[in-house]
């Protein structure tokens, strides 16, 4: 059984046959028992480990029972966990209070009864695994929290960009327009008015289809449709919508195997050919850009290849997390979602991507396709 699913019970008893008994009595599949024989071995043991219940012997030499509960009480990883007192015979009402008053949530009389000892502690079995799912469902609230507010700071910045250049360039053009200024509508300004505002609204579109990419992914609806294509026609017009950026590129080096044919969503695994690119350009931009498309056995491998600055090691295991953008990302625009959508893209493929990088050698990443098999 995972040892998420397990809880600990402490019993402290100064007599090993009594441990044993008694360990005996409680030993089960979802139960770890620590054993201590005094109230110092207890304590060690309280500091290390969690416990859902402890057990206490109350006749034990240095340090009785009762005082040991007492010094669990003053502690605060130690004072909430329920104690159960064993005792070899009825006590006197004083003692009973000295218990209670001590933390004790019960009382067991020596010799243990088998059935008594095993219902007693059930009860607190059940409480401790409902603690624990409401702690794992207030922790996935946390995190849903966590995850939403940092969704929208990092959305509303990014989305306030492009709106801003978009606001400032109507405020300009309305200025020379109420001054008549007809010099800043000739045709050549016009276009270049009209290319800005075009890339500004690509900008804000790209945008808002990650954010509602990343709420599909974190709400499971996000779904592909795989067809059989040809992946090197995809890569191709992909390449040619995206000529003025690789024309940017210090070189480009390309190898497309044509035909590669795959089972994929063209739409979605067009989106993944872009994301990556995107991060090329926005990551490494003026620096020599190699890609590569062809089948391998069962398989149709892209790999895209960059000269830029390269992702530390200890980095690499996070790159296809929400959120995560490279180190030089004050100066790139973008939400940090791309490569976390391209990797929930190819696990609904029921492919892979993987990337390796070496610090200012560059960094590549790999994409793999089931092929179709002819």
């Amino acid at each position: 059984m995972s040892t998420e699913n397990t809880i600990n019970i402490l019993i402290v008893d100064d007599k090993p046959e009594n441990l044993i008994s008694l360990e005996n009595i409680l030993q089960e599949e979802d139960v770890n028992i620590y054993k201590a024989q005094s109230g110092v071995e207890a304590l060690e043991l309280l500091l290390v480990h969690g416990f859902a219940l402890a057990i206490l012997d109350v006749q034990m030499p240095e340090m009785n029972g009762f005082e040991l509960a007492e010094l669990m009480r003053g502690k605060e990883k130690t004072k909430s966990i329920p104690i159960i007192f064993v005792t070899a015979g009825a006590i006197d009402a004083q003692h009973t209070f000295m218990g209670y008053d001590a933390g004790a949530v019960d009382f067991l009389y020596k010799p243990l009864d088998i059935r008594i000892v095993k219902s007693k502690v059930k009860v607190f079995k059940e409480l401790e695994k409902q603690k624990l799912i409401i702690q794992n469902q207030i922790d996935q609230l946390s995190q849903a929290l966590k995850w939403r507010d940092d969704f929208l700071s990092i959305a509303s910045h990014e989305l306030k960009t492009p709106i801003t250049s978009l606001r400032l360039q109507n405020q300009l053009a309305m200025r020379n327009y109420e001054k008549m200024d007809m010099k800043a509508f000739t045709s050549e300004k016009l276009k270049k008015i009209f290319t800005n505002s075009g890339k500004q609204l690509d900008k804000l579109t790209h945008l808002i289809d990650d954010l509602l990419d990343a709420t599909k992914i974190r709400a499971g609806t996000l779904t592909v449709e795989p067809i059989k294509a040809n992946f090197a026609t995809l890569m191709t017009e992909v390449l040619d919508r995206y000529s003025d950026q690789l024309a940017a590129m210090r070189s480009i080096k390309i190898d497309i195997q044509d035909p590669v044919m795959v089972y994929c969503d063209p739409f979605r695994a067009e989106q993944v050919v872009v994301n990556l690119l995107s991060n090329a350009f926005k990551y490494a931009p003026g620096s020599n850009l190699e890609i590569n498309l062809k089948q391998e056995g069962t398989s149709a491998i892209l790999k895209i290849k960059d000269e830029g600055p390269g992702i530390p090691k200890e980095k690499l295991l996070s790159v296809f997390e929400r959120f995560k953008r490279g180190s030089n990302s004050e100066h790139v625009s973008g939400l940090g979602l791309g490569l976390y959508i391209a990797k929930q893209i190819m696990d609904a493929h029921r492919g892979a991507i993987a990337v390796e990088s070496n610090l200012g050698k560059g960094t590549m990443f790999i994409v793999s396709f089931p092929a179709v098999s002819e």
